[in-house]
């Protein structure tokens, strides 16, 4: 057996190196999937609370004016839109004096994103029995097996 003299070896040998490898993965297996279903859980929450907001104005336009708006986006607009949807989805127009909109408040003047398309898309309604219902365009199901569009 030979020894060497002088200075020692320092360093990892390659059976270490590989161990703390296996370690990091092993690791990584369990975290990544918790975290990346955590913000897919945030997003559906999100989406959840927007809706709710949408519904809201779109249910504050019709107690002021007695009719639901044509389309979703009149509930951001800043003037009057000219006609609005009544429960069958019949046209009539809307009486200026009785809209005091916008009905929501939104950056820019935009309807908020669906978080899970990332668009300002939504699902409304324009005729019966589903007039002025406002649902996700987004495809797929939560994380619990939920469709989104049953939002």
């Amino acid at each position: 057996m030979r020894r060497y003299q002088g200075q020692a070896r320092a360093g990892f040998t390659m059976l270490e190196t590989l161990i703390v490898i296996v370690y990091i993965a092993v690791i990584a297996s369990i975290v990544v999937p918790r975290v990346s279903g955590a913000t897919r859980k945030a997003r559906e929450t999100n989406l959840r609370a927007t809706l709710s907001e949408v519904r809201k104005a779109v249910e504050s336009y019709h107690a002021e004016t007695g009719l639901y708006p044509a389309q979703v986006d009149d509930i951001v607009a800043t003037v009057p839109p000219a006609d609005g949807l009544t429960t069958n989805g019949t046209p009539v127009s809307i009486i200026p004096a009785d809209w005091r909109g916008p009905y929501l408040q939104a950056r820019g003047g935009l309807l908020p994103k669906d978080e899970i398309l990332g668009q300002r898309n939504w699902r409304y309604g324009t005729s019966p029995p589903n007039v002025g219902a406002v649902h996700s365009l987004a495809p797929g199901s939560t994380v619990d097996g939920e469709p989104y569009s049953s939002f």
